[in-house]
């Protein structure tokens, strides 16, 4: 039996999206933030720039103008396009705190558009990605977007990521 570990990962992330009317041009960008829900545990240690950062307390993935990282530069993604970031953010079980030797993680995207690959894009994707991860082991998480099909307009999904405490079969 798999015990839910709610201390590493129990979160589902947010991802907003505005993407700009008009023609294709700098203007018409697609805009991202993912973020956590502020009340839940999980370690925000070691996000990894210039993608993911910590904020107030919750996870964000900013790929606008308005990331710490670049302020006031860039305009999201643009429309009908294809984005491939690697290493948006890691996970990564500290047996320390989650108690398991290995741990299964689910992420779970709710639309075509958003998917995710692990390490170093291979030109693999999925939207919903299990990896078990043993013992201080860490998972790189990557992220594809696809905007060929995604309405003008401001859009907003969620990523499902969990944590269960053991293998994954």
């Amino acid at each position: 039996m798999k015990i839910v570990n709610n201390i590493l990962i129990g979160m589902g992330l947010v991802i907003i999206l505005l993407i700009g009317i008009g023609t294709i041009y700098p203007n018409d960008a697609l805009q991202v933030v993912v973020y956590g829900a502020p009340n839940q545990a999980i370690s925000l240690e070691t996000p990894l720039p210039p993608y993911a950062h910590p904020s107030n307390g919750v996870l964000k993935v900013d790929i606008t103008n308005r990331s710490p990282f670049y302020p006031g530069f860039g305009n999201g993604l643009s429309r009908d396009s294809v984005y491939v970031f690697d290493d948006v953010f890691t996970i990564t079980n500290n047996e320390s705190e989650t108690g398991y030797s290995k741990i299964c993680v689910t992420l779970i995207s709710q639309t075509a558009w958003i998917s995710f690959f692990e390490g170093n894009f291979n030109g693999n994707w999925t939207q919903t990605l299990e990896i078990e991860i043993t013992a201080n082991e860490t998972l790189h998480v990557g992220m594809r977007f696809d905007t060929h099909d995604v309405e003008l307009g401001e859009h907003a999904t969620s990523i499902q990521i969990t944590a269960v405490g053991g293998s994954c079969e």
